[in-house]
């Protein structure tokens, strides 16, 4: 009798994919009204799903205050394996969908900034060549917020280009494509664009456009003064858009820490300036991402083969220093 009990505490709880969907928006918007207002639901419809849920579970899930929902341990558990439930429920749908003649298919990747000047045009317009009746969706931004999308089960894969200090979530299988170096860009005639004995004190008295929420990048920068002894930029912009940074670098005096790859039109090269192996200087290693736990749709498969060979065919060494690495 007893042993019964025992097998019955551990398989009782239900994951029902309703009450998940609604524990997982309560985890990632960090409130149970921002959730029920991203799922299209009365708040009290979100609540009552995961008290149903911390119930089944016998454990608590968030703690409720005046400023959210914070998560417990035990939320960070089952948010895991969550977003495996939930994203092979979304694929199955799509696969199951196409299967059966419902639509002609559709798939959604992700891709970082570095893959979208020249990488990604190609890739579209190949994958409509073969592809013609199946709608490519792509999600772009940096490698955090892709990777969130790949987990909850958005995306099919994901291609990015991070910085060393990002954390890959272990869930996540990743393998390299390619090399990629950040330098300091400006305008052609900006006063240090014909300068090679440029002081980190001249450096300092500029203005940066930098993108905060790419906090990693901006302690680098302001590392590299104060282990010098020099105070970091007191003036700097928060542009959290690539179009907007190469606009005010043209208009202004301003810099930034830059992929050569994001000004790879022929009609750019002639507008900025590099100043390559600086201080500032560093490498990227653009990478392929993709859930563990997850058999990619044949169409996703297809687009994994022709990012692998546009990217083997784009990648020129006047913006990259490093070879397309062997991603098998």
């Amino acid at each position: 009798m007893k042993q019964s009990n025992l097998r019955a505490r551990f398989i009782k709880p239900s994951m029902d994919p309703r009450k998940l969907q609604h524990f997982l928006s309560v985890y990632d918007a960090g409130s149970f009204s921002r959730a029920a207002i991203q799922d299209g639901v009365s708040q009290q419809a979100v609540s009552k799903s995961v008290a149903k849920l911390e119930e089944a579970l016998g454990v608590k899930l968030f703690e409720r205050g005046a400023f959210g929902a914070e998560p417990t341990n035990f939320a960070q558990v089952l948010a895991r394996r969550a977003k495996v439930i939930a994203a092979e429920s979304r694929l199955a749908a799509a696969e199951i969908s196409a299967l059966r003649g419902a639509d002609k298919g559709y798939v959604r990747i992700g891709l970082s900034w570095s893959f979208i000047p020249r990488i990604a045009p190609i890739l579209v317009n190949h994958f409509r060549e073969r592809q013609p009746g199946v709608t490519l969706s792509i999600a772009t931004g940096d490698t955090r917020a892709l990777h969130d999308q790949l987990l909850r089960g958005e995306l099919e894969f994901v291609a990015s280009a991070p910085s060393p200090e990002v954390e890959i979530d272990d869930t996540l299988e990743t393998f390299e494509l390619f090399e990629e170096r950040d330098e300091l860009i400006m305008r052609k005639n900006h006063p240090f664009a014909d300068r090679v004995d440029i002081s980190l004190e001249e450096y300092s008295s500029q203005t940066w456009l930098v993108a905060m929420r790419l906090s990693e990048r901006w302690r680098r920068i302001c590392g590299i003064f104060l282990s010098s002894g020099i105070d970091p930029p007191a003036t700097y912009v928060d542009v959290d858009s690539i179009a907007l940074i190469k606009s005010l670098i043209l208009q202004s005096d301003g810099i930034a820490l830059f992929a050569k790859e994001l000004v790879a039109q022929p009609h750019e090269e002639k507008l900025f300036h590099f100043i390559e192996d600086s201080q500032f200087s560093f490498v990227r290693t653009a990478i392929f991402s993709t859930r563990k736990s997850s058999s990619p749709q044949p169409l996703a498969h297809s687009l994994r083969n022709d990012l692998i060979s546009i990217s083997r065919e784009a990648i020129d060494p006047h913006f990259h220093r490093g070879l397309l690495l062997n991603p098998m």
